[in-house]
């Protein structure tokens, strides 16, 4: 019989645990084994599985199956203990527990072995994600508060450190400590937002009437994190959000990330602690990278799946142990089994049959699905792309993209605008070939840059279309009602809150209107990609590179304005407030800039497709909490 997964939750949270932001981690591994056909079995945590003293947990944990723990503190075999890992999008598998309990503490931390390029990366995603948005766990206040610059920042986390057995003093003697060797600092108090707030109120009013000047506040943790000169804590998150501002922690606790942080186990040692933090230059990148990456899984990681069964394999759980069957499409070789290494030998014998296909050398897929497969592979020391179409359409897929890479090589002139190019291709076989790109997605630079180096990058786009399509262009009637249409035929099926169900309606109920004073109006035509994206875009050395083009067809350049800047709305939205029929202001003017879009068309068609578009993505990506909420946004802008 086939070894379960078993959930170990709270009481409160067994039923509803898959609608639970917190438990995303669950989700994720519930999706995997379900989808597999293996078992997922839920069962409330006993407090057992809480305890550091306890060694043997067997008679709550059999040993045939795999359990994961909430919050757990179990060191077993078969357990994987599981939490929030402090800031979204990271959790804790952990084998050891979670948070202070973590093997990270364990760890050695070593700055000179981290990849600087990967860590500076990282930290600028949690950048943008958490300080420029102003975000954190608790629902942070929007308003901004002053805080006295250069301030001792206090973070009080309740009783949960001193009942988990984390922290070295209670909270008057953190709070006294810290307010009486302040060296003249004003020293800023921030209570737990879920803790006994009243207590909290009590001790900082009990060390004012002593004459101790500390100062209480309800504002936002950024607002505090940019004005003070360090962070103190047990071992809260926050210092871990003062590492994205840069400022150093002291903490009074047990914790897994003290690598970078000063630890005062006796208050007699916080006038040091204070120093050397003050002084410390740590690489707050390259720690949270070695952190995050080495001691935590995010949920939004590509290859998440992967990672799990692979952390399941070293806890001695292989797929076959768990009752898994074989996936549909795959990633690596080695996870696709069989069925990847049989694709992978057939296309290569192909080749040997082929003359210009002879010198290729496949090393991994990319796609394995039924009617196509995509390899990575190398012609003597460069990469290639090698797609191969299974269906009965595959040879006029091959022949039409193809000829799409033809014309733009010889259309495209400039010397940072160019696209993949065809090396050689079979039509009969369904066989394309093409160079491999280097770079990254130009939505990936676009959602790292801000001002005017992100209005380059969004520009650069339209200026790769506007070359892309030089010399075919015709005029045509916009159909505006057909379209609309077709809108208004899009099940709604999965659209589950009346609100959304109205934000749609009212959506609906413009574009009708926009509709009827459009209808027949001349647009633009332009022959082209189908579906243009900032993800189709790859960007390096200031070159700009179309790939995955696909064969020609005719869209209104208005529309494909609108795919574009959509997109970039949903997936890197600029953190400006200010928008244009829900676009971020500062994209569209960049964007605009080009004359690839006819300015009879700005006012006119360009806000229908921006509506449709928005209307088309905020349905089919609703099942995507980010992307939901950011569709509701821009939606919301545009019908102001």
């Amino acid at each position: 019989m086939a070894a379960k997964v078993v959930f170990h939750l709270p009481k409160q949270f067994r039923e509803n645990y898959l609608e639970l932001t917190h438990l995303a981690l669950f989700h994720k591994i519930h999706a995997l084994i379900v989808s597999r056909g293996g078992e997922v079995e839920v069962r409330r945590r006993h407090e057992t599985l809480r305890s550091k003293e306890r060694t043997d947990w067997f008679d709550r944990l059999e040993a045939e199956n795999l359990h994961v723990v909430e919050n757990g503190m179990v060191k077993q075999g078969n357990a994987l203990n599981t939490a929030l890992a402090y800031l979204p999008p990271y959790f804790h598998l952990d084998p050891q527990g979670v948070l202070a309990e973590s093997m990270a503490g364990d760890a050695k931390f070593s700055e000179a072995e981290v990849n600087a390029v990967l860590a500076n990366s990282k930290f600028r995603g949690l950048h943008d994600r958490l300080v420029k948005k102003r975000r954190s766990r608790y629902g942070p206040k929007d308003e901004a508060t002053e805080i006295p610059d250069g301030c001792i920042a206090v973070f009080l986390q309740g009783d949960n450190p001193h009942r988990q057995g984390t922290a070295y003093c209670d909270n008057e003697t953190l709070l006294r400590t810290v307010a009486e060797n302040a060296g003249g600092r004003a020293v800023v108090v921030k209570a737990h937002p879920v803790s006994k707030q009243l207590d909290d109120a009590q001790l900082i009013l009990n060390l004012l009437q002593d004459g101790l000047a500390v100062e209480p506040t309800d504002a936002n943790i950024h607002d505090i994190l940019r004005q003070c000169s360090a962070t103190v804590s047990y071992n809260s998150a926050v210092a871990i959000e003062g590492f994205l501002h840069k400022k150093p922690a002291i903490l009074f606790g047990k914790s897994d990330f003290h690598h970078v942080a000063e630890t005062v186990r006796d208050p007699g040692g916080f006038p040091t602690a204070l120093s050397a933090a003050l002084a410390s230059q740590h690489d707050y990148a390259k720690y949270l990278h070695w952190y995050f990456s080495n001691y935590a899984v995010s949920v939004e990681d590509w290859l998440l799946e992967d990672k799990l069964l692979q952390v399941f394999e070293t806890m001695g759980f292989t797929e076959d142990r768990l009752g898994l069957r074989g996936i549909r499409g795959t990633t690596s070789e080695d996870q696709a089994g069989p069925k990847n290494k049989q694709a992978v030998a057939e296309t290569q014998q192909l080749f040997r049959g082929l003359a210009e296909a002879k010198s290729v050398k496949l090393r991994r897929s990319l796609v394995i699905d039924d009617d196509y497969h995509e390899f990575i592979g190398a012609i003597g020391d460069r990469k290639v792309r090698v797609c191969r179409y299974l269906s009965a359409e595959g040879q006029q897929d091959v022949s039409a993209r193809a000829a799409e890479l033809r014309h733009l090589q010889d259309t495209m002139v400039s010397d940072h605008l160019t696209a993949e190019k065809a090396i050689f291709a079979y039509e009969e076989y369904g066989v394309l070939c093409v160079t491999q790109a280097p770079g990254v997605p130009l939505v990936q630079k676009i959602a790292g840059a801000s001002g005017p180096r992100r209005s380059k990058f969004v520009r650069m786009g339209a200026e790769w279309l506007d070359e892309a399509t030089q010399g075919r262009i015709k005029q045509t009637e916009l159909a505006s009602l057909f379209r609309l249409k077709i809108l208004k035929e899009w099940s709604l099926d999965n659209i589950e809150d009346d609100e959304d169900c109205a934000l749609l309606e009212g959506l609906l109920s413009n574009l009708t209107k926009r509709a009827r004073l459009i209808k027949g109006m001349e647009i633009t035509q332009i022959h082209g990609q189908a579906w243009f994206s900032a993800e189709n875009l790859v960007f390096k050395d200031s070159t700009l590179c179309g790939v995955n083009i696909g064969g020609a067809h005719w869209t209104s350049v208005s529309r494909a304005a609108a795919q574009y800047l959509v997109d970039l709305q949903l997936v890197a939205p600029e953190s400006s407030g200010k928008t244009r029929f829900g676009i971020a202001q500062d994209d569209w003017r960049a964007f605009l800039s080009i004359d690839v879009v006819p300015e009879g068309e700005r006012r006119t068609a360009l806000p229908f497709f921006l509506g449709e578009q928005l209307f088309r993505r905020f349905v089919s990506d609703y099942r995507c909490q980010e992307k939901r909420e950011r569709a509701r946004q821009a939606i919301r802008a545009f019908l102001e």
